[in-house]
């Protein structure tokens, strides 16, 4: 009984902590300042359109609000038409600058450093060529309150939906989910140490503060969390963008094969985490273990209901999560398929943590 009620402590304090259950985002001000969106491109010559298109109207929103805007498009060593193409969006639209880049690292920190330092804006905002806005706002809202009340916004970038899903998309549909959720808790909770580069804002003055990638620019992946930890040592104040007009959609693999692929490269930067980050992590699945050990050791009623009220509770606070993030409370259903996740997790986190990794594209 007793691994059982430590099990489930771990899980209580975990839900009331670290789950992101704060009912909304804080009002802020709206800015109205220089903004550059730098976007990194290798090989996307196909996706470079519908981008571009998908971006414009938030581009404009912007403008409209009081805002100048500028894209910062980096051409990291393609060699497909990605240049020619970028060189075409950025004849038509003025807002748009190309840089050509030889590409020397299996990051793109090189490519995301000369783009940002190409850039005009007072903020920049991080984005990927395979994502798209969900609102036209969103460029809008993801920089309201920038310089004023943070100096880092933690965006959130989920799969594009579709109306027929198979196995894998819903278990990459939940993977996203709960790291936004882990996400956005660690911010509520101070304890900021996760963000994604598919939808980051920060100010210049901490971009220059922390030194750029410099501290960790041989991590081939890390340009976005270990990136934030730097900054948060720094003394960067961290806000959460959770609302649903903040967000982007982005195109996730479609097989296995790639999702492993590029789970394996962002784990390359676990390593490089503080150790209290590290044992932080361990306290889901150390509680987990505890339940189901109390339950395989005594499978007494207690311990069934201990670990019943647990699943149930992270169950309720990934619901509220879904709610803050304007999704449907009820897909917190798909919680149950976590084990599935988890040992897809364990497998790219060991393998990405003992052996070479790949580029990023």
């Amino acid at each position: 009984m007793w691994l059982s009620l430590l099990g489930a402590l771990i899980q209580g304090l975990w839900a009331w902590r670290w789950d992101g259950v704060k009912a909304l985002d804080a009002s802020e001000l709206t800015f109205q300042g220089r903004i550059s969106v730098v976007v990194c491109c290798h090989d996307e010559a196909a996706r470079l359109p519908e981008f571009a298109k998908g971006l414009r109207p938030a581009l404009d929103a912007a403008e409209q609000a009081g805002c100048v805007v500028d894209v910062v498009a980096v051409n990291h060593g393609s060699f497909d038409r990605t240049g020619k193409v970028l060189d075409a969006l950025a004849q038509e639209d003025p807002r748009w600058r190309v840089v050509h880049l030889a590409r020397t690292m299996e990051s793109k920190k090189e490519a995301l450093a000369a783009g940002i330092a190409t850039s005009q804006g007072d903020v920049l905002v991080l984005l990927d060529a395979d994502c798209v806005p969900v609102d036209a706002s969103w460029l809008a809202n993801m920089t309201q309150g920038a310089g004023t009340a943070w100096d880092v916004g933690v965006g959130i970038s989920l799969p594009l939906t579709s109306d027929s899903m198979s196995f894998l998309t819903r278990i990459q549909r939940l993977e996203a989910r709960r790291l936004a959720q882990r996400a956005v808790g660690a911010v509520d909770a101070g304890q900021s140490y996760l963000a994604f580069g598919r939808n980051l804002a920060f100010t210049r003055d901490i971009w220059t503060r922390v030194g750029g990638f410099d501290a960790h620019l041989d991590v081939p992946s890390g340009d976005d969390d270990l990136w934030l930890q730097d900054a948060v040592k720094c003394g960067a104040r961290v806000a959460s963008k959770t609302s649903r007009s903040a967000q982007t959609a982005s195109e996730w693999p479609a097989t296995w094969q790639l999702w492993g692929r590029q789970k394996t490269r962002h784990f390359t930067a676990s390593p490089s985490y503080p150790w209290g980050v590290k044992v932080r992590l361990l306290m889901p699945g150390l509680g987990w273990g505890l339940l189901i050990a109390g339950v395989v050791h005594n499978p007494s009623g207690t311990s069934v209901g201990l670990a019943g009220c647990a699943l149930l509770a992270r169950t309720l606070t990934f619901g509220k999560f879904l709610h803050r993030a304007g999704l449907p409370s009820r897909e917190a259903w798909e919680l149950l398929m976590e084990p599935v996740v988890s040992v897809f997790r364990v497998w790219a986190w060991c393998k990405g943590s003992t052996s070479e990794s790949t580029a990023w594209k």
